[in-house]
């Protein structure tokens, strides 16, 4: 087969990405902070994990820290949780350890404890908020004042745009 390859091994499956990312940061130049977002999990599975486990994620994160980027964003459903089973490093911490670059972790740091013990155990040098946020607009002035956290209101994303059987359909 000519051409790239992409897809199978951890290698030519991050090949892409890190391509955008060496592409990218050429294009601006050094002055412009370049990062990439990447998750485990897909928009259809929470659950998904990575199947080469550890070893993977460090050629991944290795790979994409030699781009010239300057941050890795890791979201996962639960951002301080071990990426790989029960046990181990959580993605945001494999990240910090084999990119050489600043990580960004994301996903349930509502907590105040939870959001400060990834900052200070090293796991990540800065933490997202997503739907603590949107609760909580002034979130760092509540966790610091010891104030109460608001509960996000579901009814903030309704209605849910969703894809309805009519749209499935293909025309005759």
């Amino acid at each position: 087969m000519g051409g790239y390859q992409y897809g199978g091994s951890p290698a030519n499956r991050v090949r892409f990405a890190a391509e955008i990312c060496r592409a990218v940061r050429e294009a601006v130049g050094p002055d412009m902070t370049v990062g990439m977002r990447i998750s485990q999990a897909k928009v259809s599975d929470n659950e998904h994990r990575w199947s080469g486990g550890a070893e993977e994620a460090e050629e991944i994160f290795a790979t994409l820290g030699a781009t010239g980027i300057d941050f890795i964003h890791t979201t996962e459903y639960r951002a301080a949780a071990p990426a790989f089973g029960d046990e181990g490093f959580s993605l945001a911490s494999l990240a910090k350890q084999h990119s050489g670059v600043t990580v960004i972790a994301n996903g349930s740091l509502d907590d105040p404890e939870t959001a400060a013990s990834m900052l200070q155990n090293g796991d990540a040098d800065v933490v997202a908020l997503g739907k603590a946020a949107l609760a909580n607009r002034n979130w760092p002035h509540r966790v610091r004042n010891n104030l109460a956290l608001d509960e996000l209101d579901g009814r903030l994303f309704a209605p849910v745009a969703d894809v309805k059987d009519w749209e499935l359909e293909l025309p005759a």
